[in-house]
């Protein structure tokens, strides 16, 4: 099986796929970031499993022709860990999802990179979202809603909703809900 991270960031998903006897393909938009993540994936490679990752931006990489290089069609598993909108900053890039202005720039970005991605997974197969949700202003901002909204728009087909409430993060700024 094939595993997609299009938000590969540190490559903890691929490593974990590599571990678990899975071959992974992930996309990072930092290429500095991306040659860390692709040390560490060298380390747990093993001889039956390949991965890399690919610098690029997941709304517009020509996925399917780095699919093709490893003579695959389709991968058989898309985890999507994208940034909890502005909550931390990644970058100075302006095509950093962390860097979207408002939750309507965010969630169309977002939607970008599902529409350029989850068309490369295999029919009959999943993908999953790990999201938090944002607190500011004393107000919830359902980041993980939001984002589950824009996959069932796309007519794919809600299995499981898994919620960790984690009292004391960064993006409550030690507030609890």
């Amino acid at each position: 099986d094939w595993v997609l991270d299009p938000f590969s960031g540190g490559g903890t998903s691929l490593i974990e796929a590599q571990r678990l006897g899975r071959n992974s393909i992930g996309i990072e938009l930092q290429e500095s970031v991306a040659k860390e993540s692709f040390e560490l994936l060298k380390q747990e490679k093993n001889k039956e499993t390949k991965g890399t990752i690919i610098v690029g931006d997941s709304r517009t990489t020509d996925i399917g022709s780095k699919l093709k290089q490893y003579g695959i069609e389709k991968v058989q598993f898309v985890i999507y860990h994208p940034p909890y909108w502005d909550i931390i900053k990644f970058s100075e890039d302006k095509e950093d999802l962390s860097n979207c202005e408002t939750i309507n720039d965010f969630m169309d970005s977002f939607g970008k990179v599902i529409d350029n991605t989850s068309q490369h997974l295999e029919k009959g197969r999943y993908c999953a979202v790990v999201i938090g949700d944002k607190y500011a202003n004393s107000e919830l901002v359902p980041l993980g809603f939001y984002c589950m909204n824009l996959f069932l728009m796309r007519g794919f087909k809600l299995k499981a909703i898994l919620v960790k409430n984690f009292d004391e993060t960064k993006g409550k700024a030690n507030q609890k809900a």
